[in-house]
């Protein structure tokens, strides 16, 4: 009997200990989050191009001033990528009163209409978010024609080459791209009001073959008078606006 008293006591010890240990945590955690202390002094924002801080700052409802320990990591993520603008992020505490906000934007590389709404789109042609004037960036319109909706799958393949050179054209010299089941990719140069399309379906022949045409017009000096530049099943067929001399 006594040691069954011996135990019930160590028991009852162990409980009041555990307990104590509980309410003392409880109450340095109360204390903490309300410290000053651990007041957020320092938040800083990589990765955004489109977004400015302040911004990043809002959509993510972190702020200076606020508790760090207070604050849900968790949270912070998830209000940042439920933004169109945020592909990634990660959010890390730096105690005392620091954040480190990395982001990986959604890049815009055209303007497309989507229910009566201009948006930006990626280089697939999917929407991002609406076009906005403190957001405001110049693209190329995107226009996708009933039947070519499997070649949109070509677009990220022509910005790549765009990029490298593999086409002697500006991309800021692009006012509009269509993709066509009967022409391709087709993009129009309104300073130059000329047309170029590049059939699918064999397309690094037909590219190299209009990059070439291209090349040899601007070397005889004879853009000038091309309306339309049309590369597909290995030939280039060149559309005159006036006749060219000699």
């Amino acid at each position: 009997m006594q040691r069954f008293f011996c135990v019930l006591l160590l028991l009852a010890g162990l409980v009041a200990a555990v307990a104590g240990l509980c309410a003392g945590s409880i109450w340095l955690y109360g204390k903490a989050t309300t410290s000053d202390f651990f007041a957020t002094r320092h938040i800083d924002v990589a990765g955004n191009v489109r977004l400015s801080r302040e911004m990043v700052l809002q959509y993510g409802g972190l702020k200076e001033g606020e508790n760090s320990l207070a604050v849900s990591i968790a949270e912070v993520e998830r209000k940042l990528r439920a933004t169109p603008w945020v592909e990634e992020v990660s959010v890390k505490r730096l105690l005392p009163d620091r954040f480190v906000i990395k982001i990986k934007e959604r890049m815009p590389t055209f303007w497309v209409h989507k229910d009566g709404v201009l948006y930006y789109a990626n280089e697939s042609g999917e929407a991002i978010a609406p076009v906005e004037s403190r957001n405001f960036l110049s693209l190329p319109t995107l226009t996708v024609e009933t039947g070519a909706e499997d070649d949109v799958a070509y677009l990220p393949r022509f910005m790549k080459d765009l990029h490298a050179g593999s086409l002697p054209v500006e991309a800021g010299a692009i006012a509009s791209i269509t993709v066509s089941p009967a022409r391709g990719i087709e993009i129009y140069l309104e300073d130059r009001e000329m047309r170029l399309s590049i059939a699918t379906d064999d397309w690094a022949g037909n590219l190299a073959r209009i990059g070439l045409t291209l090349g040899d017009l601007a070397r005889r000096h004879e853009l000038k008078n091309v309306r339309e530049v049309r590369s597909v099943n290995g030939s280039v067929w060149v559309t005159l606006s006036q006749p060219m001399r000699g």
